[in-house]
């Protein structure tokens, strides 16, 4: 398997992108269910819609950094429980 560092500019941009969406994802489940927080919640908090929310948690998708920023405020008012 080819290095990153040995791919052409495009193609590792491409894959550090795809990395990075899913180690999002990974991350904002975790600490949703960290602090016990629903879909449903996060939408009803948020206005990003659950179907958003299970894309960008399985990798499949990204958010637009105005949603990413309301997600981030709201996860750091609530408690870990």
């Amino acid at each position: 398997m080819m290095e990153i560092s040995e791919m052409p500019l495009e193609e590792a941009r491409s894959i550090t992108r795809r990395r990075m969406v899913r180690e999002y994802g990974e991350n904002l489940l975790q600490r949703r269910k960290e602090r016990g927080i629903t879909m449903i919640e996060l939408f009803e908090r948020t206005g990003v819609t659950c179907k958003e929310i299970a894309d960008v948690e399985r990798g499949a998708a990204d958010l637009t950094e105005d949603q990413k920023w309301r997600i981030s405020k709201f996860l750091r008012r609530q408690k870990i429980i």
